[in-house]
């Protein structure tokens, strides 16, 4: 007979962040160093990142409803290494990896919205690795060194049977029917939080560090990256969402905006930007504390809003230096307003306290303690 092991926090999400980054890994390198995209790049990134993105929300709704989110992942770490059987198949091969990584990304940060403590410690420990997948692929697809193709499907499946093994925290649904006091207002909050997502993903995409051409700096940038996320989290469950995601944020914007030619100043400006992450992810859980899935799938819709004007090759205005002061300065408004609105008198101003007392306030009718 199986022994009824507890949960422990560790194995969980150690696993769940690794096979993060080797899906991501998985499919980058599908996209640039296996499947020919040649004859019509543009359409086949669309097709990929609206797929993967834009998916997550309905798929984030079906695990709130009743769709087991262990099985999401599996279904989907499964569903990337199949995708390497259609390489000679592009279109085949987009939908399958691309159903894959949405299915994966939802269903375990499903389960990482469910633990009781540090959800933005947690949650950005989870997404962050994803950065170093991305740029494993990408330096697989174009290096001199061999890869069998069925290396990472071989990899994946190994990962699938260790994420079914590993026992995870209770998924617990409302077995209520929830409605939201003021829909209208909440629905607007969430607007809000979006935007700032929107606006990383947009600037994150199109901001061009001259200095990447040199290895070292690049690792560092890469750390930043990753860093940012997770130290966004941690600083996030210790000082507040507020002081830390607008924080960031502020501090990022001439940072960026200015100084993005000078290594340090480029890669401190990459750090803190990124604090936003789990501070936006934890922020619309706060309005949706039923919808854990639909949560992690909004934020991923709005990354994909922000890249669209990468994906058509439509982003060379941002090489205006004002233009981005401009939207890091709007977003950091934007997540200031909607953290005041959905913060109640007395309640912690970290992401993990009081979330079944959350309530919405109209404007004007609170202060941030």
């Amino acid at each position: 007979m199986r022994q009824n092991i507890s949960f422990k926090i560790i194995p969980f999400i150690s696993l769940y962040a690794a096979a993060h980054l080797v899906a991501d890994a998985a499919c980058a390198y599908l996209l640039l160093g296996v499947l020919d995209l040649s004859s019509n790049a543009v359409l086949a990134m669309l097709i990929y990142n609206a797929a993967a993105f834009v998916l997550q929300a309905p798929f984030g709704l079906l695990i709130d409803k009743m769709l087991n989110p262990k099985l999401a992942a599996m279904t989907g770490l499964t569903l990337i290494a199949i995708s390497f059987l259609f390489w000679n198949h592009v279109y085949a091969a987009l939908i399958i990896v691309s159903i894959g990584n949405a299915l994966y990304h939802v269903g375990g940060g499903c389960l990482v919205l469910s633990l009781k403590d540090r959800k933005a410690t947690f949650s950005g420990i989870y997404v962050a690795p994803g950065a170093i997948g991305l740029a494993v692929g990408a330096f697989l697809s174009v290096s001199e060194v061999s890869i069998n193709l069925l290396a990472f499907p071989a990899l994946l499946l190994f990962l699938c049977r260790l994420v079914y093994s590993v026992r995870t925290p209770a998924f617990n649904r409302s077995s209520e029917s929830v409605r939201m006091k003021n829909f209208g207002f909440g629905v607007f909050v969430v607007i809000l939080i979006m935007v700032p997502i929107a606006v990383r993903s947009l600037i994150g995409l199109s901001i061009n560090f001259s200095w990447k051409q040199n290895q070292h700096l690049l690792y560092a940038l890469l750390a930043a990256l990753v860093l940012g996320k997770v130290f966004g989290g941690i600083l996030a469950d210790r000082y507040g969402l507020i002081r830390i995601g607008v924080g960031g944020l502020l501090i990022s914007a001439p940072l960026l905006a200015f100084h993005s030619e000078l290594p340090i100043l480029g890669i401190l400006g990459a750090f803190t930007f990124n604090f936003t992450m789990p501070v936006t992810l934890i922020a619309i859980l706060n309005v949706l504390p039923q919808y854990k899935g639909f949560s992690f799938g909004l934020t991923t819709v709005a990354l994909f809003a922000g890249a669209l004007p990468t994906i058509l090759n439509s982003n060379s205005w941002l090489k205006n230096e004002m233009m981005v002061l401009l939207l890091i300065s709007l977003a950091a408004t934007m997540l200031f307003l909607s953290l005041r609105f959905i913060t109640k008198p007395g309640i912690p101003k970290t992401s993990t306290h009081g979330l079944r007392n959350v309530v919405f306030k109209e404007p004007g009718t609170d202060h941030f303690h």
